[in-house]
């Protein structure tokens, strides 16, 4: 997981929201679009939680606080995101498993810079607590977001696969160069290449990504 910086301020439409609005009939409105796409923007079109690919389509606007545990929040942009529509069975993930989980003491928000340190990332897709990290917060969040679920377990690996095949045994420096900016870097229409995290880890470390994968 990668933090995000809620960037953008939120549609001026949503402050004024009739009081006690459902949910259901606020997603008809076109200020739900206007929320929902205001989000995939300012996280640079990638799931909240998983750090996959996100668009329209296939993702929807998440409350970090549940609605059922705090209806206050309900319209505050503070308290939302965009999560991709994970899945279904063994591989369901992020935002609809999350479901009533939601447990205020181990739940860490993808707004706080602390989410970034949870978690570190394997060549084959795995991810793990982060050493010298609160153990009880990163399995919790793993678990409750099924992020080592396996679709998207073969996901990350087939993404450090590609970088690891692009690189080749000694790239030189300005292929090293080229391909930190485009997996690190949003494009010129602000979007990023999904799984950061992954990316970082295998670009940013003092060794190449194939020494590393011996």
């Amino acid at each position: 997981m990668r933090a995000i910086t809620k960037s953008q301020e939120s549609p001026p439409c949503l402050a004024v929201q009739p009081s006690g609005l459902d949910w259901h009939r606020f997603m008809q409105t076109p200020c739900h679009a206007l929320v929902a796409g205001s989000l995939r923007s300012e996280q640079q079109h990638l799931c909240c939680y998983c750090e996959a690919k996100i668009a329209e389509t296939d993702s929807h606007v998440e409350h970090l606080v549940p609605r059922s545990r705090d209806a206050a929040k309900t319209y505050d942009y503070g308290n939302l995101a965009a999560s991709c529509n994970g899945g279904a069975g063994q591989d369901q993930h992020c935002g609809h498993r999350k479901g009533g989980d939601y447990d205020p003491t181990l739940f860490v928000s993808p707004h706080s810079p602390a989410v970034a340190a949870l978690f570190v990332y394997g060549i084959d897709g795995s991810i793990a607590p982060a050493d010298k990290q609160n153990p009880a917060a990163a399995e919790y969040m793993r678990a409750l977001l099924g992020l080592d679920c396996p679709s998207l377990t073969g996901r990350r690996r087939t993404h450090a696969r590609g970088i690891i095949g692009t690189l080749g045994a000694s790239p030189a420096q300005n292929m090293l160069q080229w391909v930190r900016k485009y997996y690190l870097e949003p494009d010129s229409t602000g979007e990023l290449q999904q799984f950061p995290s992954l990316s970082r880890t295998l670009l940013e470390r003092p060794s190449t990504p194939e020494s590393s994968s011996r």
